[in-house]
């Protein structure tokens, strides 16, 4: 199942503690929706990668729910390491997730993935490049 990244999904994963801070940081911030630029962002660098993997959801900012945790913890590093005032909540625990989450990204040829539903299935490019031919002429003899 394909699920489409939001600041409310890495909300409603976070500790309270967390929550709190990175939505008061998000409000504080004079960029507006601070959080879902960078879930958009996150969502476009993991979706770039996948392209080359499998079929994607053509639903924007959706990424498939087998790796939606490193997803996520991309999501909040980011989340931590741009917000004023967040850099204290990204303990070792939450860096060590980062690292795994990047080695994820790094080698996502290795992970199954259900393909989106039907009506969300990446309609396939429209237009064909020609594939390479070879053709013999003047009766040579290949060997």
């Amino acid at each position: 199942m394909w699920q489409i990244l939001t600041a409310d999904t890495l909300l409603s994963r976070l500790s309270a503690p967390e929550h709190d801070a990175l939505a008061n940081a998000a409000a504080g911030w004079g960029q507006e929706a601070p959080l879902a630029a960078i879930a958009h962002e996150v969502a476009e660098d993991w979706r770039g990668g996948l392209r080359r993997v499998t079929a994607l959801d053509k639903r924007t900012d959706a990424v498939p729910s087998e790796i939606l945790i490193h997803v996520l913890a991309d999501f909040r590093y980011r989340a931590f390491t741009r917000l004023p005032g967040m850099r204290g909540l990204l303990d070792e625990r939450r860096v060590a997730e980062w690292d795994r989450a990047m080695a994820v990204r790094d080698a996502l040829a290795k992970v199954s993935y259900a393909p989106p539903e039907n009506e969300n299935l990446e309609a396939p490019d429209a237009v064909a490049l020609p594939t390479p031919q070879i053709s013999v002429t003047h009766n040579h003899i290949l060997d």
